[in-house]
């Protein structure tokens, strides 16, 4: 048994990892969701929960804004560089996210998904680092990951597809119990349940509080 993560993007800059019972972690950069799909299929194992850093439900409003992105800059004071309305995204991230998540849906039906931002889960725990976020061992104990950090470049798809499996983990072991798909949607939100790959979730820690 073990949770799966995802940091969409393109040819060489899909993040994908899982995450053990023991705090043990094994990730990889594929190029798609295929690839990612495949990778998880040659693991041959039973995933409890996934997480994908990427929209999992979109709003034909304005910039294509949620409640849930709102709530983020807002609450945590998190810039909108960080947290972005979906029409500010590329395509990769849009697209491949929520293809990974249709191709996880079909795979298994009754599998909880949950939307993960991994920049901003660092920026509201250790809002006073740099952009790059807080050194490794800070990470690996915070969220109890046992093994060294990803040998990642500057982009972290392996770092941020592991913070993902986190969120999955947190939220579908009752962990973190806020699941900002819940929030009160803006005029134009799709409802996070009934998108094709619903239902979706977006569970983010109750109470955020900066960690030495």
């Amino acid at each position: 048994m073990a949770w799966f993560g995802a940091d969409p993007g393109g040819e060489n800059a899909f993040g994908v990892a899982l995450l053990h019972p023991d705090g043990s972690f094994e990730s990889v950069v594929v190029s798609c969701a295929d690839d990612a799909m495949k990778w998880l299929c040659r693991k041959a194992v039973t995933i409890l929960a996934a997480g994908i850093d990427a929209p999992l439900w979109w709003s034909s409003g304005n910039s294509g804004d949620r409640a849930a992105d709102q709530y983020l800059r807002e609450q945590h004071n998190i810039s909108g560089s960080t947290v972005q309305a979906a029409n500010s995204l590329r395509g990769a991230v849009l697209i491949q996210g929520a293809l990974l998540a249709m191709g996880l849906r079909k795979q298994s039906p009754n599998l909880p998904i949950t939307e993960a931002h991994p920049k901003a889960l660092l920026k509201a725990l250790w809002p006073d680092l740099s952009k790059s976020g807080p050194p490794w061992e800070k990470i690996a104990k915070r969220f109890q990951l046992e093994g060294s950090e990803p040998d990642d470049d500057e982009r972290k798809d392996k770092r941020d597809a592991l913070l993902a499996v986190v969120a999955a983990r947190e939220g579908s072991t009752g962990q973190w119990t806020r699941d900002l798909a819940l929030c009160e949607r803006l005029t134009g939100e799709q409802r996070p349940a009934d998108v094709p790959w619903g239902p979706v979730h977006y569970w983010w820690p109750e109470t955020v509080t900066k960690r030495g």
